[in-house]
């Protein structure tokens, strides 16, 4: 029986690498439309705002490019052409980052509220916006942990490689020789607690463990699952690549026919609408990762606690509710 992931018993099961990648599409397919109406609502339009600001910095270059034909170097240190970039990448920089942020926070909000709610009741933007209140400080304390912890360990990297590096030059090779042995140990734990505190979203959005519980969780999970997981993070990203190429190509259209004079495709407004659209199916189609991320986090869950069986224990006897399906029914009008 296929699953219509409206009961917690859905998402809480053992799956195999598999079986969790065509839950990520199944899920996709069956809640298409409440789950884009919510990314529609609060992912779009920081979507397009970065989009816009892409679009001024690739309209700002092509003009540099094309006032300068000819020159055997093109000046990209003018006060303007400057002045304009750093804008248009700021811009664009600080909506990819809110972007990315809103679209993890909408999608597992949704994956929340349809874990909590009765299978027959919809969800829509206002719970999800309810879940999102909730959440959203707890989360974005986590991302700046994370963001202060990386920079400290970059840090002290960089601190041991360089302090070798000097003392070498002074005669000392034994530190080199240190150097060369510690840094690829720390990389290499780097890695692992990269790919290990990848489940940190799942488990702060799904828990209610404080934020450094959650970190300890995701180590207790991931463990003796490393490679499983970052198996299914190659490859859900490889997908989630193939897809945004889709996105891209009028982008790629647009620069093509810049760099060689075609007419009509110096428009602003054609660049603003190629790298727009390029940046929400960036944003937008990697909803594939983190889903399968997701069904990752339910998989150890259950490997580990047993949380889905235990469900299906206490339900024996209950009547099967009505699933929501993601299309319209014979007697539903549809939206207008």
């Amino acid at each position: 029986m296929r699953n219509t992931y409206t009961t917690p018993a859905d998402f809480w099961q053992e799956r195999d690498f598999g079986a969790k990648i065509s839950a990520t599409f199944e899920f996709i397919g069956m809640h298409w439309r409440p789950l884009g109406k919510c990314l529609v609502y609060f992912v779009l339009p920081v979507a397009l705002l970065a989009g816009i600001g892409l679009g001024i910095y690739a309209s700002s270059a092509f003009r540099a490019v094309a006032s300068q034909q000819g020159r055997s170097v093109i000046n990209y240190s003018s006060s303007a052409f400057q002045f304009m970039n750093f804008g248009a990448l700021g811009l664009s920089v600080v909506g990819i980052m809110l972007g990315f942020l809103l679209l993890t926070s909408t999608l597992y909000a949704y994956v929340r509220a349809r874990l909590q709610l009765p299978a027959t009741e919809p969800i829509t933007p206002t719970i999800v916006w309810a879940e999102l209140r909730g959440r959203f400080g707890r989360l974005a304390q986590a991302i700046g942990l994370a963001i202060v912890v990386g920079l400290l360990l970059g840090g002290v990297v960089s601190m041991v490689f360089l302090g070798a590096v000097g003392k070498g030059k002074g005669g000392s090779g034994g530190s080199i020789m240190l150097a060369g042995i510690l840094l690829p140990i720390a990389y290499i734990f780097m890695i692992y607690a990269g790919i290990a505190l990848s489940l940190l979203l799942p488990v702060l959005w799904f828990e209610d463990g404080p934020i450094f519980a959650s970190v300890g969780r995701c180590f207790r999970l991931i463990k003796g699952r490393w490679w499983a997981t970052w198996g299914l993070l190659f490859v859900a990203s490889i997908i989630q690549s193939m897809l945004t190429i889709v996105f891209a190509l009028p982008s790629y259209a647009l620069t093509a026919g810049h760099f060689l004079g075609l007419p009509g495709l110096s428009s602003s407004v054609l660049a603003y609408a190629g790298q727009g659209i390029y940046l929400i199916g960036f944003i937008f189609t990697y909803c594939v990762p983190l889903l399968a991320l997701a069904f990752q986090y339910f998989n150890l869950v259950e490997q580990k606690d047993g949380y889905g069986t235990s469900l299906l224990v206490s339900q024996l006897g209950q009547p099967a509710p009505t699933a929501q399906s993601g299309y319209y029914q014979p007697d539903e009008e549809g939206e207008y």
